[in-house]
C-alpha cells in the first residue's frame, strides 16, 4: 500500500505561511485555524512539534511569551490528565488576548463606539452609509446571538449612529412607507437600512464625501430636501464680497451721474455740446472755415 504524501511546512516569511500581529488579537483563532490546515496536509500530529511550530512564525518577543506558558512543557503520554498537550497550550495562548477569545469577541463598547462614530461623521453618501452598516451588524449579529443585547435595543442603537441630518430625512421616509408603525415604536434595522439607501441614491459610493461638483445629485435634489453630497468648503453659492461689491455700485453711480449731465447739456443747448463756448464755423462742402455751406462759391 502506498505511504500517503504529505507537503512540507512553508518556511517562516514565506508567502504561505501564516502570520499573526499581536496588536490585532482578534486574527489569533484565524492564525490557529490556518496552522490547522497546514497540519493536516503536511501530516503533522506530535504535539511537541505543533507546539514548536505555533511559536515558529510569529515574531520574537511573542514567541518567548508563549515559550514561557506552562502548558508548553513536552507532553507526557504516561501522564495525559497533565495539561500538556497542543490544545490546552493554545487555549493557554488565546486568553493572553482580551478580544481573542469568542466568548469576549465583542463587547457594547465595541457597539457604542461604531454608533458614536458614525453619529459625528454625519454620514452624507451612501458609501458612508454602508461602511457604518457593515461594521455595526457585525457586532449587533454577535452580541444578539450571545444574547447581550435584545433586537429593540440594537434597533435604538442603530438609529442614533444616523445622525441627525440623515435621520430626519429617513424618519420622513418611513412615516410615509411603514404606515403600520406605531408612534413611538422603533423602526427595525431592515427598514432603516431600506429606507436610507433610498434617500441617499444618487450620492457617493466611497466611504469618504466629496465637493457638490462632483457629485451626482439624488434626492437631496429636491428642494424640499437638503443635499448631503454638498460640502462645506465648497458652497452652492459663493460668499458675497462687501467691499468689491460697494465699489462696483459707487463705480455705477459715477458712471451714471455723468450720461444724466451729457442729458441735461444736450436738452439745454438745443442737441448741441458747446460748453458755452462758440464753434468755429466751416463749410462742409469744401472743408475751409470762414463761411458756411450756403455762402459758398464753389458749392454755388
Amino acid at each position: 500500500m502506498a505511504q500517503p504524501h504529505y507537503n512540507s511546512m512553508p518556511a517562516r516569511g514565506h508567502g504561505t505561511a501564516p502570520l499573526f500581529n499581536p496588536s490585532k488579537p482578534r486574527e489569533l483563532p484565524r492564525y490557529f485555524t490556518e496552522l490547522k490546515f497546514l497540519f493536516a496536509s503536511c501530516g503533522v500530529t506530535e504535539n511537541a512539534k505543533k507546539k514548536a511550530l505555533g511559536i515558529c512564525y510569529v515574531d520574537y518577543n511573542t514567541s518567548e511569551q508563549w515559550l514561557s506558558i506552562s502548558e508548553y512543557q513536552p507532553y507526557d503520554d504516561s501522564q495525559p490528565a497533565l495539561p500538556y498537550s497542543y490544545d490546552n497550550w493554545k487555549r493557554a495562548v488565546i486568553s493572553l488576548y482580551p478580544g481573542a477569545d469568542a466568548a469576549t469577541k465583542y463587547s457594547m463598547a465595541d457597539l457604542d463606539r461604531i454608533m458614536g462614530k458614525a453619529a459625528r461623521t454625519d454620514i452624507k453618501t451612501i458609501g458612508q452609509f454602508a461602511d457604518y452598516y457593515r461594521k455595526f451588524y457585525q457586532v449587533s449579529k454577535w452580541l444578539t446571538d450571545s444574547g447581550q443585547i435584545g433586537s429593540l435595543e440594537r434597533d435604538r442603537f442603530f438609529q442614533n449612529g444616523l445622525g441627525p441630518s440623515l435621520w430626519s430625512n429617513t424618519q420622513h421616509r418611513l412615516n410615509i412607507v411603514e404606515r403600520d408603525v406605531r408612534p413611538g415604536d422603533p423602526y427595525t434595522m431592515a427598514q432603516m437600512k431600506t429606507t436610507a439607501k433610498f434617500v441617499l441614491h444618487g450620492t457617493n459610493t466611497s466611504m469618504n464625501g466629496t465637493k457638490y461638483s462632483q457629485q451626482t445629485p439624488g434626492l437631496y435634489a429636491r428642494n424640499d430636501m437638503p443635499y448631503f453630497g454638498q460640502s462645506k468648503t465648497a458652497p452652492l453659492i459663493p460668499p458675497v464680497k462687501i467691499e468689491e461689491t460697494k465699489k462696483r455700485f459707487a463705480d455705477m453711480d459715477h458712471k451714471l451721474e455723468t450720461v444724466l449731465a451729457t442729458l441735461q447739456k444736450l436738452t439745454t443747448n438745443g442737441g448741441s455740446i458747446n460748453n458755452g463756448a462758440p464753434q468755429p464755423s466751416h463749410c462742409l462742402f469744401c472743408g475751409k472755415t470762414g463761411h458756411t455751406i450756403h455762402t459758398c462759391y464753389k458749392a454755388n
